[in-house]
C-alpha cells in the first residue's frame, strides 16, 4: 500500500512532461559547442561558433537540460537575452550514432589480428556470421585488439573495441570465423629429435595457420641451423616451439667479419664475445681496429656486420672499417 503514493507521484511527473516544448539536438563530438546549440536555439548564434559549452553524453545516451539550466549556460557564455519564445522548456542532447557496416567491421577485425601478431592484413580473412550491424559513434574511430582467438574452423563471438578521438571507447561482440594464411614449415620426411635440420628436411608450403598464428609462420632463415626438440613425422607441420637453437660458436671463437655498404665491401678478423647460433645477432671485437660491433652469424666461420648496431669502442679511431 505504501507504494501507491510513490507511483502516483511518478505518474504525475511523467504527465507533466506532456505538452512541453522539448527539442532534440544530435551532436557528433565530445563537446557541445555554441554552433551546435544555434541549430535549435537561434540566439546562440551570437556566441562564437567554436565556444565549448558543455560535455556531450556518452555515445548512445542522452542528456536533458531544463529551461533554467539553459539560461545559466547562456548567461555564462555572454548571451545577453537568452529568454524569449525561442528558448525551449527542455533540450534533449543525444550523441549521434551510425550502424557499423559489415565491410568496415571485417576490415577492422582483420587489421586488429594483423597488428597483434605482426602479420600483413591481407593474410587475415574474416567472415562475420548472423551479422546485425551494431551502433557506433559517428566520426573517425580506432579499433582495438581482440581477445583469445578460436580454432580457424570455429565460429565464436569475438570482442571488437572502438575508440573515439576523445578516447571514449566501447565494445561490440561479433560472431566471426577467422583464418590466417601464410608460409609454414612441413617435415619432408620423418625426423629424429635433436637432429640438425639440413636442406631437404623441410619444405615450405602456403596454408591456413592453426592459432595462435605467430607460432607457425616460418621462413627458411628461421629454421637454418636449428634442431628439433622431439621426433617429427613426415608431413607434420613444425611450429616455432619445436625448433631448438644450439651454439654454432662459443665465446672467443674467431670469425671473418664482413661489412657491405653499396659498392664497398670490407672484411676483418673478429672474436666472438658470447656464444650464439646461426642467424643471431652477436657482439664481436674487430681484431684490427678494436671496435665492438654487432654482426649476424652466417655460419661458424663468417658473420655479417649490422650497420645500425655498430658500437664504437672508446679507443677506436678508425671509421672506415667494421
Amino acid at each position: 500500500m505504501r507504494k501507491l503514493p510513490l507511483l502516483a507521484a511518478m505518474a504525475a511527473l511523467s504527465l507533466a512532461g506532456w505538452g512541453q516544448n522539448i527539442l532534440t539536438l544530435e551532436v557528433e563530438n565530445e563537446r557541445v559547442t555554441a554552433s551546435d546549440l544555434a541549430r535549435v536555439i537561434p540566439p546562440w548564434g551570437q556566441v562564437p561558433a567554436a565556444t565549448e559549452v558543455l560535455c556531450s553524453p556518452l555515445p548512445g545516451w542522452s542528456r536533458d537540460l531544463g529551461r533554467a539550466e539553459l539560461e545559466r549556460l547562456a548567461w555564462r557564455n555572454g548571451l545577453v537575452d537568452p529568454g524569449g519564445e525561442g528558448q525551449p522548456e527542455r533540450l534533449r542532447i543525444r550523441r549521434r550514432q551510425r550502424p557499423l557496416e559489415r565491410q568496415e567491421a571485417e576490415a577492422a577485425m582483420a587489421v586488429s589480428v594483423a597488428r597483434r601478431y605482426r602479420l600483413p592484413p591481407e593474410d587475415v580473412a574474416v567472415e562475420l556470421l548472423q551479422y546485425a550491424a551494431p551502433m557506433v559513434p559517428t566520426g573517425a574511430l580506432e579499433f582495438g585488439a581482440l581477445g583469445a582467438l578460436p580454432h580457424p574452423s570455429q565460429a565464436t563471438p569475438l570482442p571488437l573495441t572502438w575508440r573515439t578521438r576523445e578516447k571514449r571507447s566501447g565494445t561490440v561482440w561479433l560472431r566471426a570465423r577467422l583464418q590466417v594464411r601464410g608460409t609454414m614449415a612441413v617435415a619432408a620426411r620423418a625426423l629424429e629429435a635433436q637432429s640438425l635440420l639440413a636442406e631437404g628436411d623441410i619444405v615450405f608450403e602456403e596454408g591456413i595457420f592453426p592459432f595462435p598464428p605467430d607460432r607457425w609462420g616460418l621462413a627458411p632463415a628461421d629454421v637454418a641451423g636449428k634442431r628439433l626438440s622431439r621426433p617429427v613425422a613426415a608431413r607434420e607441420k613444425i611450429s616455432r616451439s619445436l625448433l631448438v637453437s644450439f651454439p654454432a660458436i662459443e665465446r672467443g671463437a674467431l670469425v671473418q667479419l664482413r661489412l657491405s655498404s653499396g659498392a664497398i665491401q670490407l672484411q676483418a678478423p673478429g672474436r666472438a664475445e658470447q656464444a650464439g647460433s646461426i642467424g643471431e645477432r652477436l657482439p664481436f671485437r674487430n681484431l684490427e681496429t678494436g671496435r665492438r660491433v654487432f654482426a649476424r652469424l652466417l655460419d661458424p666461420q663468417r658473420a655479417e656486420v649490422v650497420e645500425d648496431l655498430l658500437v664504437r669502442a672508446p679507443n677506436s679511431r678508425e671509421r672506415g672499417r667494421p
